[in-house]
């Protein structure tokens, strides 16, 4: 087990990540999903609003060209910093007397539309960074830390959220809301300063130059974890959106009680991650991944059968549910960022993250996008045989529950660099065998 230590202020990431944590939990998770849903947005509308954030970040790959000549932390710190003004607009849109719920639903789609461009330029930087900054043999106690911290961010976010709307829900109780959001924003910005840039050095400069995307794709390893993650992007591209939408269909589940259920999937991810960041750095990603999508196999057929009508809608069973999909999703993202970075290799790093970041998250934002429109046209379709009942949010989670199987079985196509071997090191294999670009 390797002793390596952080980098002099690479501990600023965590905070920075926890405070921006509070800021998109609740900008763009089901605070905002809930505002949309009482002012009259549609299963469309909300899966629109849930891919924004991944659309947006097809701007990595201009956006890329230039992180050699800003660097990474004065890049990032622009972005977040212009998209953190559109976060105070959200926050007065509930308080516009004068705006009918259609005008008012527009301005909070302008906002987030903006907000999400501006962070999808941005982030470009934000992983290259990091695979630069943190030492390959503790990235994964590094990431598991690290998404410890996104997710005390994102709990304390809806257990704010859900003090604050507790009971009937007046427009200025969303307006706090959304201002702790952009507090949590504002205060994120800070951390960013403290995180020690790294030298631009002369791969870093060359791995902003134009590179062919062809070979990029064709390289194997590159080509497996993209279909993968396609793979899975359409199954948890709109899981989170229609959870929450399916619930608000009861009236027992108010909007409080959606954002302490919601908020138990971080408990579940605050369990698990402390014993997980240092089993993916001695066992590898795969079997983390294989664990994890087993586990969704079991959170997405449970929703099924909930929908279905076979297991009762209780607070009980939806927490147990959201439990699970809490451990399953934070070692899911623990072992796959780690199994991204080691698949990069490090001339062509940022295009190579900005070409996969892109790939997936048009996946990502497609996936709520198709799955909202097909809600709307099943509408009011019922059918029942013999314990299911047949209606629309029972049809979806069946059919992501078979998507998710696939991406399980996809996982042996995945390629992980043996222990101790670096990016670089295949970076060089590849370039042998002419496999990359040529000088």
């Amino acid at each position: 087990m390797s002793s390596a230590a952080y980098p002099r202020g690479a501990f600023n990431a965590h905070w920075f990540n926890l405070f921006n944590a509070v800021s998109f939990q609740i900008i763009l998770g089901a605070p905002v999903i809930l505002y949309a849903k009482s002012i009259g947005a549609t299963s469309t509308v909300l899966g629109i609003i849930a891919s924004f954030t991944p659309l947006m970040t097809v701007f990595q790959l201009p956006a890329a060209q230039f992180l050699g000549r800003y660097g990474y932390r004065q890049f990032v710190l622009m972005g977040w910093s212009l998209r953190t003004i559109f976060i105070f607009l959200a926050t007065a849109v509930p308080l516009l007397a004068f705006l009918d719920n259609s005008s008012k639903l527009a301005v909070i789609l302008a906002s987030l539309f903006v907000f999400n461009l501006l962070r999808g330029i941005s982030s470009a930087a934000w992983m290259p960074w990091i695979a630069v900054l943190i030492p390959e043999e503790i990235r994964g106690r590094f990431i598991s830390l690290d998404q410890i911290f996104i997710h005390i961010g994102c709990l304390l976010a809806l257990v704010a959220s859900a003090v604050v709307m507790t009971g009937r829900v007046d427009s200025w109780e969303y307006s706090l809301v959304f201002l702790i959001s952009a507090i949590g924003a504002t205060v994120s910005l800070w951390f960013i300063k403290k995180i020690p840039e790294v030298e631009a050095s002369e791969t870093v400069r060359k791995s902003s130059q134009p590179v062919p995307w062809k070979q990029i794709i064709s390289y194997p390893p590159f080509r497996a974890l993209l279909v993968f993650n396609l793979i899975f992007m359409a199954v948890i591209g709109s899981l989170g959106v229609f959870t929450v939408e399916y619930l608000r269909e009861f009236p027992k589940f108010d909007v409080s009680l959606v954002l302490y259920l919601s908020g138990v999937s971080f408990v579940g991810a605050l369990v698990s991650l402390p014993f997980v960041g240092r089993l993916v750095d001695d066992a590898g990603s795969k079997p983390v991944l294989t664990g994890a999508l087993i586990l969704f196999c079991v959170v997405i057929f449970g929703w099924f059968l909930v929908a279905a009508g076979v297991l009762p809608c209780s607070m009980w069973v939806i927490g147990s549910l959201n439990f699970l999909a809490g451990v399953a999703g934070s070692n899911f993202n623990l072992a796959n960022v780690r199994i991204i970075m080691g698949t990069m290799p490090e001339m062509g790093r940022n295009h190579f993250f900005a070409l996969f970041t892109v790939i997936t998250s048009l996946g990502l934002g497609a996936a709520p996008v198709v799955w909202g429109i097909s809600l709307d046209a099943i509408g009011t379709y019922e059918a029942v045989t013999g314990v299911f009942h047949w209606r629309r949010h029972s049809i979806y989670f069946l059919i992501l529950f078979f998507l998710n199987i696939a991406a399980l079985c996809f996982i042996r196509y995945l390629h992980e660099t043996r222990a101790g071997e670096t990016p670089n090191l295949v970076y060089a294999r590849l370039r042998r065998a002419g496999k990359l670009w040529h000088r």
